[in-house]
């Protein structure tokens, strides 16, 4: 990734990927069983787009950031590869609001997803979660205590499932993720 520092505030930077997958393996359902799948060869792929991310600094732990993914995921006949929203990107502030405590508010948004080529329902639209964390690190040496709730607003959401399958892949609602860590 390449990376410019505007000034002592504002870092940004951008990074253009290519991605050839050879023999992409994918889960299919059997239409003659729902309850059974197998793994089958789907073909080559490649992915190819931009990266960028921005980084305002406000005061000491406290700044704005946002990011941004643009890719063309194709498949190897040239035609749009299912289930990979086009674009991604997360908007979000931190606060840095005591010495040992700071908090992330952050918004990950996720365009539309295309469906195999066989299925005639429409594609899944678009969606934003918002996400917040609280950190606590320093109070003692190096170790670090944060806790996350994923999708606060516990929207709704799918993945969408293979043609096989009547209904999409739901994503899970309001999730809690509580850790600790230790360097030694």
């Amino acid at each position: 990734m390449r990376t410019y520092k505007f000034n002592k505030y504002v870092t940004s930077g951008i990074n253009y990927f290519n991605n050839d997958i050879k023999d992409l393996i994918i889960r299919r359902t059997l239409e003659s069983n729902q309850n059974t799948s197998r793994y089958e060869n789907f073909g080559d792929a490649n992915i190819q787009g931009v990266e960028m991310e921005t980084k305002v600094d406000i005061a000491k732990g406290n700044y704005v950031f946002m990011n941004y993914t643009f890719q063309d995921p194709k498949d190897d006949d040239g035609d749009d590869l299912p289930f990979v929203a086009r674009h991604k990107g997360n908007l979000g502030v931190n606060v840095h609001y005591w010495k040992y405590v700071s908090t992330n508010l952050s918004t990950f948004v996720s365009g539309k997803r295309s469906r195999e080529d066989t299925d005639t329902r429409d594609d899944l639209p678009a969606y934003a979660l918002l996400n917040l964390s609280v950190i606590g690190k320093e109070f003692f040496k190096t170790m670090e205590v944060y806790g996350t709730v994923y999708n606060l607003l516990d929207k709704d959401y799918s993945d969408p499932g293979p043609v096989s399958i009547p209904e999409d892949l739901p994503r899970p609602g309001r999730t809690f993720f509580i850790g600790l860590s230790y360097q030694f």
